[in-house]
């Protein structure tokens, strides 16, 4: 099979050398590697000329991470797309082993593996043996992936430790990624997954995850924006499917995601502009404990200052990933 490798780079050159490193010392070589420069300000593209001809190298001006996906995803030739950001590393026997999942779980539609957390701009140096060569293979349906995915809990954050089929990106359209919500992009592409199928999950952690406490500060605010934006456009895509429990969990978290973005617009002083967040979330799901929260918090807005909740922060530290800094 023909794993194509994407890489989207934006100042890139003091991790790339690492990631690509971590690529070309797979136990089992990749049919290509993809690297697209999104525009770097930085000496990037020379880090990358040790390793040409066995990269290809592509570049654009500076249009967001979204945008140098989807370039990717149209010039890949292989049968699969194995995604990693610039600065996340693969363990040796990456490749090897998600060539094992796909042989295996020929029809599913994505396949992730487990990862472990790393800091600063070292490398990682995996341990001899650290890796079970005795893995713990999920099959997970559509509602139950959507479902984690909606809960964030960190299992399936990173398109590091995704591969997915050529044939399904194709079933995206023209934006897999989607442009409008860059940076979150990743975020809309998970949500997609359960209209094709089910996806493998190796629990092993077979990516290391780079976490820089340098890394400048996400807007959250903006980032709560573009979640909404992703939920309108996926309320439109889920809108005809047969499946009630998929529409119910996208109309449940939609209207979480705009109490979300009230809170950090309560936490601005933009009253007006969370009320409308508040109203508008209550009608995205017909759950009577969504409505109640969102009804909650509505009344909050009325209240005095000093009796209202403590409204979480615009920004947060982020993950070394070059979208947060776009």
């Amino acid at each position: 099979m023909k794993i194509s490798v994407a890489i989207p780079l934006y100042n890139s050159s003091k991790v790339i050398k690492m990631t690509l490193d971590s690529v070309v010392q797979q136990t089992v070589s990749p049919y290509e590697i993809l690297l697209l420069d999104d525009g770097s300000r930085d000496d990037t593209i020379n880090k990358l000329e040790t390793y040409k001809p066995r990269v290809k190298v592509f570049t654009q001006t500076n249009q967001g991470v979204a945008a140098a996906r989807n370039k990717l995803c149209e010039v890949a030739s292989g049968d699969y797309i194995a995604f990693l950001d610039h600065d996340d590393l693969w363990h040796p026997s990456y490749l090897e082993n998600l060539n094992k999942m796909i042989s295996s779980y020929p029809n599913s539609v994505a396949f992730f593996t487990g990862h472990l957390n790393f800091y600063g701009y070292d490398t990682y140096e995996w341990k001899s043996g650290s890796i079970d060569q005795s893995p713990y293979v999920e099959v997970i349906d559509p509602l139950k992936f959507l479902k984690i995915v909606n809960r964030k809990s960190g299992i399936f954050g990173s398109a590091s430790f995704m591969c997915v089929p050529k044939s399904v990106i194709k079933k995206y359209g023209n934006e897999p990624f989607c442009t409008a919500a860059s940076g979150v992009d990743d975020g809309y592409f998970y949500r997609m997954l359960p209209l094709f199928g089910s996806v493998v999950y190796d629990q092993r952690q077979l990516v290391a995850y780079r976490i820089i406490s340098e890394a400048q500060s996400t807007d959250k605010l903006k980032a709560g924006q573009q979640m909404v934006t992703v939920f309108e456009i996926l309320t439109r895509k889920y809108k005809d499917i047969d499946n009630k429990e998929l529409k119910n969990e996208i109309a449940d978290t939609y209207a979480s995601e705009r109490r979300q973005y009230a809170k950090r617009l309560m936490g601005i002083k933009k009253v007006s502009e969370a009320r409308t967040q508040l109203i508008a979330s209550l009608n995205c799901s017909s759950n009577p404990i969504s409505r109640i929260k969102s009804i909650g918090l509505l009344i909050f807005t009325f209240m005095p200052r000093i009796f209202q909740p403590k409204w979480p922060s615009r920004v947060r530290q982020a993950h070394g990933d070059y979208s947060a800094r776009n």
